[in-house]
Order: structure tokens, then C-alpha cells, then sequence
């Protein structure tokens, strides 16, 4: 029995819906391939909601994302969560953070995005902010849980020179320093300013020692678990190199 053709009419729409469900497949996979990232709150001036364009770093990952050609969204969560699904391969990328051997063996590092001096901080008159590096093993010294010092400090610790204490917030370290209970603590003049001014302290509260202690630089980070972050971090690197330097 000879087939009939289907009528021209329903050839032309078959042919339609074909390609609008094939444009709907590439605008999906499209949406897909931006990324997607996750930082933490309350990192001034580097990672805060409450300041324009999110902060320092935020706004330089999100520039240089676009400088890349790309549109990443970007989502809030405690650092801790956002860290460990970054890890596990839930988002494709966080920041800001500093080298540790730690991250290092599940996480690929972007280019800096920021390089961040730190300055030892102690109690107006205290003796050992004169003597910088050499003064840490001679004192109590104070980083928050979770963060790490420059190198030159982390090496100390790593040595066991230094055990510090570990509250929660550098707001909390420069509290201690003043009831007693810490000697010193590290920071950029920044962070410094801005813990000083959340818990209410002025802004002569701690003296910083007049020599640098180290720089820290502050990173993209993506898990090496997830397929695509060689390139993403690729892509990134590249815009970041077309931004002009941080002031």
C-alpha cells in the first residue's frame, strides 16, 4: 500500500517545534555554563553584603568574570557550608581565600585577586609590637577559627612556636587583648578598622606594629572534583589580568 506524504502544514510545524525545542536545549546548556559562585558575609572590606558591590574581592571576582565573558551568580552562606559544598562540587567556585596546604590538595587557586598586608596589633606601649615577626613566640598571640596568618606566620605555627588562640571573630581576638586574655593579633589595617568599629571599640583601641608581618593574598577557589574548573579558573585568571590594579 503506497504512504501518503503528511500534509505540508504539518511538516512546517514538526520542523518548528523541532527547532524551538532545539533552542531551548541551547539556552539551557547556555544558562548551564555560567558560573556559579558562593562567598561568605561579614568579611569587610573583602566579603560583606552591607557594602557596595558586596565588598572588595566581590567586586573584583565579579569583574573579572565579565572581563572573561562571562555571568556568574552568586549566592551567600555561612563559610563553613559554602566552603564544603564549593568542595563537594555544588557551586563552581568561592572566595576569598588564602592558601593552605589544606585547600590546596582539593581545591585548583586562582591568580591573587588582592594582596592584603598584616601588621601585628597589641595593647597601646607594648614593647613587642616593635619587634614584629620575632615578637610572636614571646606572646599569646590571637588568629580567629578558620583563618590563617601570612606564611611567615603560618610557618611559626606549623612549627609549633606558636599555638594561638582561636575565638570566632577578630572582634573577639581584639577583646581579649584588651581584657588580658591574648597578647597579640594579626590583621590588615582594614579588617582591623572594621572589627574595631562591630564591636564598638575606637579606633585607638590596639596599636599595630609599625613593619609588615607578611602579606596574605586572598584567592578564587574551584574543587578539583568538578570537571571545568582547570578552564573556569583559566577563563578568570585571564579577566582578572585585564583589570587595572586594586588602589
Amino acid at each position: 500500500m503506497p504512504t501518503r506524504s503528511p500534509p505540508t502544514w504539518l511538516a512546517c510545524c514538526t520542523a518548528l517545534w523541532r527547532g524551538l525545542g532545539l533552542c531551548l536545549c541551547l539556552s539551557s546548556t547556555l544558562q548551564a555554563a555560567e558560573p556559579v559562585l558562593v562567598t561568605g558575609d561579614g568579611y569587610p572590606p573583602y566579603a560583606d553584603q552591607a557594602l557596595p558591590g558586596g565588598g572588595l574581592a566581590t567586586q573584583r571576582v565579579m569583574a573579572a568574570f565579565r572581563q572573561g565573558g562571562m555571568a556568574p551568580t552568586l549566592a551567600w552562606l555561612p563559610w563553613a557550608r559554602g566552603y564544603k559544598l564549593t568542595e563537594l562540587g555544588q557551586y563552581d567556585a568561592t572566595f576569598p581565600y588564602v592558601r593552605t596546604p589544606e585547600r590546596e590538595a582539593t581545591c585548583l587557586y586562582s591568580e591573587p585577586i588582592l594582596l592584603v598586608p598584616h601588621f601585628i596589633y597589641g595593647r597601646p606601649g607594648d614593647p613587642r609590637l616593635e619587634a614584629g615577626l620575632a615578637a610572636l613566640p614571646t606572646g599569646r598571640l590571637c588568629i580567629p577559627f578558620g583563618w590563617a596568618g601570612p606564611p611567615e606566620v603560618q610557618r611559626l605555627v606549623g612549627e609549633g612556636q606558636i599555638v594561638p588562640e582561636r575565638p570566632a571573630t577578630l572582634g573577639a581576638c581584639a577583646r581579649m587583648v584588651l581584657l588580658d586574655r591574648a597578647d597579640l593579633v594579626i590583621a590588615s589595617p582594614d579588617l582591623m578598622r572594621a572589627a574595631l568599629q562591630e564591636t564598638g571599640l575606637g579606633a585607638d583601641a590596639l596599636m599595630a606594629g609599625k613593619r609588615s608581618v607578611g602579606t596574605l593574598s586572598l584567592h578564587l577557589i574551584a574543587p578539583r572534583s568538578r570537571a571545568g574548573s582547570a578552564e573556569l579558573i583559566r577563563r578568570f585568571n585571564a579577566g582578572l589580568a585585564r583589570l587595572p590594579p586594586p588602589p
